[in-house]
């Protein structure tokens, strides 16, 4: 009796729990359990409220808030900014990626959960590009032979990014920010600065005809004082605050 408790019996189920295992495996490779899933994309409602801000920034490292001591960066000194002008502001949401480029944006906006998150923001922040010019040539050695094709192929991708922004939330207003050069006291730091305003001007230029979409030029603030952090290449609490500064006066 002993033997059967010990031996027979947990044998019996094992060999019970193999042929349903294998029955199930066999009819799932078949097709005839389970169901089809839908993979299309859901469509993604706008449900943005008015009454208050409601800020999400993404992009790259900048966005991210990188370099500055506080770990504000742009979204949480704006809200701050605002709250102090008695402007009603929820907490940002940062979706922000270090070192991402243009593509890397474009391929976190077809994730559902990202679009509905900016169909509940009414202000749409975003740092992009900066990687893409400075990253694969690395301006600051030497620009490409033709850098005007460089930045009609970034501004193309951000143009898209800016478009399946708007399709998540129609009414948002979003807020690009510039180009600055943060190797101006290199010794071929001034080379990049006519680079890098044609950049802002193309980039404005780009979207002069969309009232809901601004530009926010930083090249000034970093210029003619010193406002990066240790690393030399993202701006200090005070550059952040001074870039989240220009967003709320916006407002």
């Amino acid at each position: 009796m002993r033997r059967f408790f010990y031996w027979y019996l947990p044998l019996l189920a094992a060999l019970i729990a193999a042929g349903i295992f294998g029955y199930g495996l066999v009819s799932w490779l078949r097709g005839d359990t389970g169901s089809v899933v839908d993979v299309a994309p859901r469509a993604v409602q706008s449900s943005a409220p008015s009454a208050k801000i409601v800020p999400v920034i993404m992009g790259d490292s900048l966005a991210r808030g990188t370099g500055d001591e506080s770990g504000l960066g742009i979204g949480g000194r704006l809200v701050d900014d605002l709250k102090h002008r008695s402007i009603p502001a929820q907490r940002a949401i940062n979706l922000a990626v270090d070192g991402a480029r243009t593509a890397d944006l474009l391929q976190r906006l077809q994730s559902h959960n990202v679009l509905e998150v900016a169909a509940q923001s009414n202000v749409i922040i975003v740092s992009i590009g900066g990687n893409d010019l400075w990253g694969g040539t690395d301006w600051r050695n030497a620009p490409p032979r033709d850098p005007d094709a460089v930045m009609t192929r970034v501004l193309a991708n951000i143009e898209t990014i800016v478009k399946t922004l708007r399709g998540a939330s129609p009414a948002a207003r979003i807020f690009i920010i510039g180009l600055y050069n943060p190797f101006i006291s290199t010794p071929n730091g001034a080379m990049l600065t006519p680079l890098v305003l044609r950049w802002n001007a193309r980039m404005t230029e780009q979207f002069a005809g969309d009232a809901n979409v601004v530009i926010v030029p930083t090249a000034d603030l970093f210029a003619y004082h010193d406002r990066l952090s240790p690393d030399r290449f993202h701006p200090s609490g005070e550059g952040y605050a001074l870039i989240a500064r220009r967003i709320a006066d916006s407002f």
